[in-house]
């Protein structure tokens, strides 16, 4: 049986919406490049410190510290999605339902990370 490891799925779901919404020039024009790539990199980071804190081990002093670091980077990294997020939405290059949508993944997967850190 395949169990399922939502963050994962959660943080795919963000970096594919957000490549779908930032690549689209409609949204992010021109002169909003350096945000949509930023944007797309703390996507994309978030997706790839989750994978990596997962391939870690718990069986070790040295492998608990790396994922520990790997997740607490995926918390920072949310935060700091967050924060373009808002400014997106300020600037009116996103509508509220995405805003909603990349809101509420980046929370999700902040406190799954957070939980997951705890345990």
């Amino acid at each position: 049986m395949e169990q399922k490891f939502e963050i994962a799925e959660k943080s795919e779901a963000l970096y594919f919406s957000v490549f779908d919404i930032t690549t689209n020039r409609d949204h992010y024009p021109v002169r909003y490049q350096r945000l949509s790539k930023r944007l797309q990199d703390y996507a994309l980071d978030i997706h790839e410190d989750v994978l990596d804190a997962n391939a870690y081990r718990a069986d070790s002093p040295a492998h608990k510290a790396k994922r520990y670091e790997l997740q607490t980077k995926a918390i920072t990294d949310c935060n700091k999605f967050l924060s373009l997020a808002k400014y997106s939405l300020h600037a009116r290059l996103i509508s509220y339902a995405t805003s909603e949508l990349w809101t509420e993944l980046a929370h999700s997967i902040k406190n799954m990370a957070l939980a997951w850190r705890k345990s």
